[in-house]
């Protein structure tokens, strides 16, 4: 889809970012930018286009003051919504922006340093707290010292008016990108204001993130995919965007998936570590009430994408909606500002297997997917448009033909300038050319090695050495420097560091040679490499290997040979003094920490529950830590025991969850030893430990917390009218029906044909039902003005549950007032906590309501997927006393059907319930519309709870629940929806009954809805219209992939006098936008074969690339069928 359409009606400018945000201010000023969850949760401070556009004014203001514009200026604040400000802070002032990250106790000072040092930064910007504590760290005579330090948060207000609008264009620098990796010399990518909106134009399109798409990022905003990804891109497409601390991801990973549930995201992602942390970190217990059918692309990128984390991912949280194709690999980096290849949408990602000898000879040759040669590839997609990807021979400068794997280089305006201040490095990576056409365009130097299969890249490697584990960047020079200061007893210019494949994650490994002696301690040696190669690069080695003096490969200049090295640990030939990896012993048992350990260093405890705290803390350290951790005492500083970060965010979430609360985010970095946790929680969140953890105080409560007007859910609905009405079409919802709904009714005296009502037998306003309601209301009156239990008991009720009972085969039957409340009360008092209920991904409102109502746990498994429930069983069911499946007959906004035979065997195996909501099968499926016992030749009894509507086949209204009499007798006495409720009313009880009657007497009114439905498909798919999984039923969707197209569409067969109801985000993902058509037996052929042809006439005006898409997405549901 083109970008114009994507954005449409909007058309925000192309010159400059600064130009961007001020469209939306004039556009959209009130709705929603940017969301900062504070606490991981709900609790969040959020910017409209209005304050944001007012933050940024007000800071810019202050830096035009100064005479800023042009210089660089350092962003050092921690995550939140005042980076936003003083990012956009600067492009409004024409200041070059300089993402960093604040320093945490010194330890990353020096990085700051190098880039201020590189950068020529003129100021830094951050926020009152960062800035004091910054003070204390700062060298007098440094680079970082002589800056100007302005606390953003502290800025009048009153300034923003004096505000002047910059002369920037698409040709202006806009900020500086330093790519992770190494201190000594830093690379700031130039971007301009042109870079940046090339490449969000290509994430845009290729994302097809339209307007009303919802992003969420936990990424960092110093890098280029939380900048780009997380702010830039939203606010390009005028799009909310969400955002949380990467911390709070680190700590408790669920915090993703629930914002991506609890805010229903489209589009997020992240490295591979990830999808991999998620995976192994989130329990069962955290997944209650996850819904994750919203996110439609989940991009993976910034290092390797591993097929078994792609594949683990996927059938962890399928069973919460997640969707393989919703994986998007892609490939990226900073100096093409980030995006270069993507795949397509909708599908999933491609995996190829090819020979691993091959591959290393620079070839590609196809393997077996299950032999030894192979090595299973995940592919990055395709060439985006307007941009040239090149492979080459990194040698000698030549294009290296398709499967063949070379350098990958890469021509687009999405290329930054340069490095800052680096014109031979520059000149080396970003103006590239091709040796036999000198006079060619410039190109930039990826690094990367890969090629190209069948028009797909594949990524394979690093020309150079750069290591990379769970997405950082780290030149091995940098760690190998840190080895050889470690410990006296190891040699200089004699280590490699390098990275490799061990049980699917990335380790890193530092090799060194040791000077031998008598009665040497290598555990001393190995310790010390580890814990300052933690400190100073916050990355510890999962492998540190000594070896002989004079055993590492060389060249025969004296050049380390890391690869030879690494060759060497696969294959056990170094010769090893001593070593120590830490997957050997992960396994390991956990030493008793019951008593507090033995200690030579003082115990800084003041009370009984200090001390008890203080022990907490060292016994969760100990659990993560395992051997690393054998003897620590309080002062043992937590980051010297060799944890990486996520291992540190595993202790802090323990804790947390241990005291109940939170630790505030900017003590984090302050806290390292165990007794300055211990501390840290004893002031934050008490010494006691928390019956419920995680409940918080609120001190103030907030407007939205006690005004409706005020509540997120309703802005939100807001926020949606608000993009309805900026269609310019009228609202297609709430239509006032002047007449009968069949297959015509009449709007605003218009008759029309009408597939949005599911009277699917036309019994209501058939003569017979009409009548038998009107003798109801002359002998029991329009109300029974009782429940049943008491005094509104009637004939007419108990002749009714005969003949449904009768009509679907059981024992007994009881009428409720409503479908909805016949699932939800039904459910929700069967079944309690204790209990298990598993539902398809795709069920009823109600039936997840009644669900949540039960207290029992709840978990949904992948749409139609018996084989994925039994696997769920075979691990749960004798966890749980009673497990009730439910599915539905036919699923209504798929038009599809579950395979029933395999449910039954399923819920025998495992001595489940089985409930089947027959909303939309009673009446249309089976011969003699009997539902679904009928269509598939099943008992009756072998489902325990059959469920069905009056309203849709019966002319009526309520619902029933059908099945063995203790069933029904138990309900009829205590289930509160019915005990509690007022009895059906007689004219709607016995227009059910009159309905059943007459389709017992004339039961081709189900076989001719169904026949209808079959032509319906049979004209669409004809005119390439794609009906996704619609087959056989009466339910038939028009899949648009478009709210806005399907919005349209809906009015102009209005117009053309057909009634078609738009199904729009977020009631369906936004690729799933579509119009609903009920057929039903009174449509004729005339009516039907002209409303499809309109349907692709207007479709074609509407959205003409619609058919080249469709056909493809038809063929991929052919296939899954």
């Amino acid at each position: 889809m083109s970008l114009e359409k994507l954005l449409a009606p909007f058309k925000p400018p192309t010159t400059s970012f600064v130009h961007r945000l001020r469209y939306w201010l004039d556009e959209q000023p009130e709705q929603m930018a940017f969301s900062f969850l504070i606490d991981g949760d709900v609790n969040a401070t959020s910017y409209s286009y209005l304050e944001l556009d007012r933050r940024a004014r007000i800071i810019a203001q202050r830096l035009q003051a100064m005479g800023m514009e042009g210089e660089r200026a350092l962003l050092l604040y921690p995550p939140g919504l005042d980076f936003v400000a003083g990012f956009f802070g600067c492009l409004y002032a024409g200041v070059v922006a300089v993402p960093a990250y604040p320093p945490r106790r010194n330890r990353n000072m020096a990085r700051i340093q190098a880039i201020a040092d590189d950068a020529s930064a003129r100021l830094s910007l951050t926020v009152s707290d960062v800035l004091r504590r910054t003070e204390s760290l700062l060298d007098k005579g440094s680079t970082m010292h002589g800056l100007n330090w302005l606390a953003t948060d502290e800025l009048d207000d009153d300034a923003a008016d004096d505000w002047k609008l910059p002369d920037v264009d698409e040709n202006t620098l806009a900020f500086l990108q330093y790519t992770s990796g190494s201190t000594g010399s830093p690379k700031g990518v130039m971007l301009t204001h042109g870079n940046i909106l090339h490449n969000c134009s290509l994430i845009t399109t290729t994302f097809e993130a339209g307007h009303d798409t919802v992003g969420m990022s936990w990424l960092p905003t110093y890098h280029d995919m939380g900048l780009v990804g997380g702010v830039l891109n939203p606010l390009f497409c005028g799009q909310p965007s969400i955002l949380m601390s990467p911390m709070l991801f680190l700590q408790r990973p669920v915090r993703w998936l629930r914002a991506v549930s609890n805010f229903s995201v489209t589009i997020s992602g992240g490295p591979n570590f990830a999808y991999d942390l998620c995976t192994k970190k989130i329990t069962e217990d955290q997944l209650t009430d996850i819904d994750l059918s919203s996110w439609s692309l989940a991009f993976n990128g910034a290092e390797p994408v591993r097929r078994e984390t792609l594949e683990k991912f996927y059938r962890r949280f399928a069973p919460y909606g997640f969707r393989k194709e919703a994986f998007y690999p892609c490939y990226g980096m900073a100096e093409t500002t980030l995006l270069v290849t993507g795949g397509a949408r909708r599908k999933p990602p491609v995996v190829r297997c090819f020979d691993r000898s091959s591959l290393d000879e620079g070839r590609v040759n196809v393997a077996a997917p299950d032999g030894d040669r192979g090595r299973h590839v995940i592919g990055c997609g395709r060439k985006l448009p307007d941009e040239e990807i090149l492979i080459v021979d990194p040698d000698n400068r030549t294009e290296m033909p398709e499967d063949r794997v070379g350098e990958i280089w890469i021509s687009s305006r999405s290329v930054g300038r340069g490095y800052w201040n680096k014109s031979e490095v520059t000149k080396e990576t970003f103006k590239a050319k091709l040796a036999d056409d000198e006079s060619g365009p410039d190109y930039l130097r990826s690094g990367d090695l890969g090629f190209f299969h069948e028009n797909e890249l594949f990524v394979t490697g690093r020309i150079k050495d750069l290591i990379i584990v769970r997405g950082v960047n780290r030149y091995p020079q940098d760690i190998e420097m840190t080895v050889e200061r470690a410990e006296r007893r190891v040699r200089n210019g004699a280590s490699a560091a390098f990275a490799v494949d061990v049980e699917g994650r990335e380790r890193l490994i530092v090799v060194c040679e040791v000077e031998r002696n008598r009665d040497d301690d290598w555990d001393e040696v190995i310790d010390a490499i580890r814990r300052d190669v933690t400190t100073e690069h916050e990355l510890p080695p999962d492998g540190v290997i000594l070896v002989r003096s004079g055993s590492i490969p060389k060249t025969s200049s004296g050049k380390i040979q890391r690869h030879a090295c690494r060759s060497g640990f696969l294959d056990d030939s170094l010769l090893i003094v001593a070593r120590r990896c830490v997957w050997e012993s992960e396994s390991g048992q956990v030493e008793s920490v019951d008593e507090m350990p033995p200690t030579t260093q003082p115990v800084s405890v003041s009370t009984a529950d200090s001390a008890r705290v203080l022990n907490t803390v060292m016994q969760q350290v100990r659990a993560v830590a395992k051997e690393r951790a054998k003897e620590i005492y309080p002062q043992t500083s937590i980051v010297e025991l060799g944890l990486d970060s996520l291992e540190r965010m595993e202790i802090i979430n323990l804790l947390e969850e241990t005291f109940g609360g939170q630790l505030p985010e900017d003590v984090l970095p302050q806290i390292e030893t165990c007794q300055e946790v211990a501390d840290a929680i004893i002031e934050h969140l008490g010494a006691r430990q928390a019956d419920k953890p995680g409940r918080r105080r609120y001190e103030t409560i907030p407007e939205e917390n006690f005004q409706f007007g005020k509540m997120t859910e309703y802005l939100q609905l807001k926020r949606n009218m608000q993009i309805l009405r900026s269609t310019g079409l009228p609202n297609p919802y709430f239509q006032r029906h002047e007449s009968v709904t069949r297959d015509t009714t009449q709007i605003e005296g218009r008759e029309l044909i009408n597939f949005s009502s599911y009277n699917y037998l036309g019994m209501s306003g058939d003569d017979a039902v009409a009548a038998a309601a009107k003798v109801a209301i002359d002998q029991f009156g329009t109300s029974v003005s009782a429940s049943r239990l008491v005094s509104g008991q009637k004939t007419v009720h108990t002749e009714l549950e005969r003949e449904i009972a009768d009509f679907v085969g059981v024992d007994d039957a009881l009428v409720y007032v409503g479908g909805h409340s016949t699932n939800e009360t039904t459910i929700g008092h069967l079944f309690g906590p204790g209990d298990l209920i598993l539902h398809d991904a795709l069920a009823h409102n109600s039936i997840i309501q009644g669900a949540i109502l039960s207290g029992a746990r709840r978990r949904p498994f992948p749409h139609n997927g018996w084989e994925e429930l039994d696997q769920l069983l075979r691990e749960l069911r004798h966890d749980y006393r009673r497990v009730l499946i439910v599915i539905e007959g036919v699923y209504s906004m798929d038009g599809d059907y579950p395979n029933l035979p395999e449910f039954v065997t399923v819920k025998k195996r495992h001595k489940a319930f089985l409930m089947v909501d027959e909303a939309h099968s009673i009446g249309t499926m089976g011969d003699h519309g009997r539902g679904m016992s009928e269509f598939f030749g099943v008992a009756p009894t072998d489902v325990d709870l059959w469920m069905g509507t009056l309203s849709k086949s019966f002319g009526s209204c309520g619902g029933y629940i059908a099945g063995c009499n203790e069933v029904v007798e138990y309900l009829k006495y205590t289930a509160p929806g019915f005990v509690y409720s007022v009895g059906l009313s007689p004219s709607n009880a016995a227009a059910a009954l009159a309905s059943l009657r007459l389709l017992k007497k004339e039961p081709e009114r189900a076989k001719k809805c169904i026949e209808n439905a079959q032509l319906f498909l049979q004209e669409a798919q004809a005119r390439r219209l794609c009906t996704g999984l619609s087959k056989d039923t009466p339910v038939v969707p028009v899949v648009i992939g478009s709210s806005v197209n399907a919005l349209r569409l809906s009015r102009q067969l209005y117009e053309r006098g057909i009634n078609v109801q738009p199904i729009l985000y977020p009631a369906v993902e936004e690729s799933g936008a579509r119009l609903r058509f009920f057929v039903t037996a009174n449509h004729t052929h005339e009516q039907i074969v002209n409303t499809a042809k309109a349907v692709a006439e207007e479709l074609a005006l509407i959205a003409p690339s619609y058919f080249a898409s469709a056909d493809s997405e038809q063929t991929a549901v052919g296939n899954a069928i």
